[in-house]
């Protein structure tokens, strides 16, 4: 445990082989993300369009494979009794039409299919029109693993992974303060819902 947080990674795939061993081995991961729905709970046509669009040099191919890598994530963290999956998206996540809004209904109702399935997992959502907060300067994951915290910062051009006490305060505050500003989680699902079918009703009425 101790070597999967602290050990750097040299290359993109230890990288990825770091980041996938510490949340395979996290009890407590919380998300925050202000601009997609997370890639933890992404549907492949989503995930797929994800990728591509902020990384459109990527081969075709391999985009397929990372989005089905990402499909399958939640399955791996959503085991009954194994942790706690807390995750707080803004609610600009919800209308924006990655992949096309019938790509994005579908995405949406993974959403809700995966928030009723699986007990280990909280879904909130972070209403428009409030004040400024911290999580305006980016997405990030929290990880808990016994004593051992990490926390996972993204940008353009990838990914960081942080065990520092004092990144890890400073993303655990900008958590809590995100978690508190946003609706209840049967507020959450209510609004998810309610956007769905909204966007529903204007795919059937564009046919």
């Amino acid at each position: 445990m101790t070597a999967i947080f602290e050990a750097p990674a040299d290359s993109l795939s230890e990288h990825v082989a770091r980041l996938t061993a510490i949340e395979a081995d996290a009890d407590a991961v919380h998300v925050w993300q202000p601009m997609v729905i997370p890639g933890l709970l992404q549907s492949f046509a989503y995930a797929a369009a994800a990728i591509h669009g902020t990384v459109p040099a990527l081969p075709l191919e391999e985009v397929g494979e990372r989005a089905e890598q990402r499909r399958h994530r939640i399955d791996r963290l959503g085991r009954p009794g194994s942790r706690s999956v807390a995750v707080v998206v803004d609610e600009s996540a919800l209308y924006r039409p990655v992949g096309g809004y019938a790509a994005l209904v579908d995405q949406l109702e993974r959403l809700l299919t995966l928030d009723a399935l699986q007990p280990s997992l909280s879904v909130r959502v972070l209403p428009q029109g409030g004040e400024a907060h911290p999580g305006l300067a980016g997405a990030f994951t929290l990880y808990r693993a016994g004593r051992r915290r990490a926390v996972l910062v993204e940008t353009l051009t990838g990914s960081t992974i942080s065990t520092r006490p004092e990144d890890v305060a400073a993303y655990s505050g900008a958590w809590e303060r995100l978690h508190g500003l946003a609706l209840p989680a049967q507020e959450s699902v209510q609004l998810i819902e309610g956007t769905r079918e909204t966007l529903c009703r204007r795919l059937k009425t564009s046919r």
